[in-house]
């Protein structure tokens, strides 16, 4: 005997427990059905700024801040040089002019909360059942079939399906419409037992810094933990040749802001884990019985974070949507046009500008530029950049693509006086890449509806 829903949410992630909270708090019948079981382990510590007042939605914000690091902003390491972003340096139109400042945070407490508090609220919670199938219906999903962790099968039945399972995109490989996007990059991330040394990492802020095509970060976090971790593309790390173990280990012993942004000899107290086949977009978000949100629908890069803001962002809007739906009548995929398109407007913007960070990875002169701009910039332009890298990823959309179009001329008109930054450990360093052509346009462009 199927089980009957208003609305069932594939995936206990961020994404999910945003739209079964909400959904509940409204008094409709929402199951989560969840592979894993919490709490588990998730890459993502470093949070927006634009967050916070989905906390305040959701009533989670003092749980979250009483378990995170305050964070106030973020900063980029061009070799020597630094590009920061504090978050209380926003323009006029930011949405977190109020609240600027955002949290590091260890995703096994913060997924808990999340989740906790759509239970809370009346949603089911079922972890420890794994999607095995949609159930369809004349073209239409209607539910999904499952499979426990005691390998008993179950039939769940809603009005609407909502995918929230993140990068493993469950409808979008089913249905064969999600497609590889941007250069297909891979992280390579643990925690370890580690003081900060650096000044701003002990104050909470986001430091990353960049080598040839790829960076490295290093976060604070709660309970005397460190997140570090390395991004680079899927065909170098392949060419290296070494473990993701190995190589994690070699980049925190070699890396200037890992070796010496924290103190000698870290323990590793994680296992080392990968994300691999980082950008990828499905080519459109909602269908007959069924809605993405958050990384089903697309991810890009996480040089900028947005993952998380992202996740929640559309599950907000998911499902105030469906909440607006009369609730004796199929949904339309038509009803969630306005919300792909909003998402769309930030995927291409956040494209646009994690394409321009790695044009500049990729070129020494173009970096320099960045630098010595970036010294000299008007208070209106550094505020714009400040209140995209808070979340408001397409607020100053105009700015956005002059970067993005400014660095590709950039790259064409200044090549590389090297094949890459002197600060780039030799064996990160792909010699057969320059930048002396602009790359090619991101497939996001065609793959999107605008």
């Amino acid at each position: 005997m199927p089980h009957e829903y208003d609305a069932i949410v594939l995936g206990g992630g961020p994404a999910g427990s945003t739209v079964a909270t909400l959904l509940a708090q409204a008094g409709q019948r929402v199951v989560v059905l969840e592979k894993e079981h919490f709490p588990r382990y998730h890459v993502g510590e470093s949070l927006l700024p634009a967050s916070v007042a989905i906390f305040e939605r959701l009533g989670v914000h003092e749980a979250i801040r009483e378990t995170s690091v305050r964070k106030p902003g973020g900063k980029w390491l061009y070799g020597p040089n630094e590009v920061p972003g504090d978050f209380t340096q926003s323009d006029h139109r930011a949405t977190f002019k109020s609240h600027p400042y955002a949290y590091l945070v260890d995703r096994t407490i913060f997924d808990n909360i999340l989740l906790d508090r759509s239970a809370e609220c009346g949603a089911e919670i079922r972890c420890g059942h794994e999607v095995v199938g949609l159930i369809q219906e004349e073209g239409r999903v209607v539910g999904v079939r499952t499979v426990d962790d005691s390998r008993q099968k179950a039939e769940f039945r809603g009005r609407l399906v909502f995918d929230a399972t993140g990068l493993a995109a469950l409808i979008g490989k089913q249905l064969r419409i999600r497609k590889p996007t941007i250069e297909q990059r891979m992280g390579i991330f643990a925690q370890y037992r580690a003081d900060p040394v650096r000044e701003d990492a002990k104050n909470g802020w986001f430091v990353g810094q960049m080598f040839y095509d790829g960076w490295t970060w290093l976060l604070n976090l709660p309970d005397d933990c460190i997140s570090v971790g390395v991004v680079l593309p899927v065909e170098r790390f392949r060419r290296i040749r070494q473990s993701p173990e190995d190589l994690l280990d070699r980049v925190v012993r070699e890396n200037d802001l890992l070796k010496n942004g924290m103190t000698p000899n870290p323990e590793r107290v994680s296992e080392v884990h990968v994300t691999g086949n980082m950008g990828n977009s499905c080519t459109h978000l909602a269908g007959e019985g069924w809605v993405m949100v958050g990384d089903s629908g697309f991810f890009i890069d996480p040089c900028y974070s947005s993952g998380v803001h992202v996740a929640m962002l559309s599950a907000c809007m998911a499902a105030d949507i469906f909440l607006e739906q009369p609730a004796d009548a199929p949904i339309s995929p038509a009803v969630f046009e306005l919300y792909e398109r909003k998402l769309r407007h930030h995927e291409k913007y956040v494209t646009q500008m994690v394409e321009a960070f790695y044009m500049a990875s990729r070129n020494t002169t173009l970096q320099k530029i960045v630098v010595f701009l970036q010294g000299c910039w008007v208070k209106s332009l550094r505020r714009k950049f400040v209140t995209f890298v808070g979340g408001d990823f397409s607020i100053n959309a105009g700015y956005i693509s002059r970067v993005y179009h400014w660095s590709r001329f950039a790259a064409w008109a200044f090549p590389n006086t090297q094949t890459a930054p002197e600060h780039s450990p030799d064996y990160l360093v792909d010699n057969r890449e320059s930048d002396s052509k602009p790359p090619v346009e991101s497939k996001t462009e065609t793959a999107s509806s605008k």
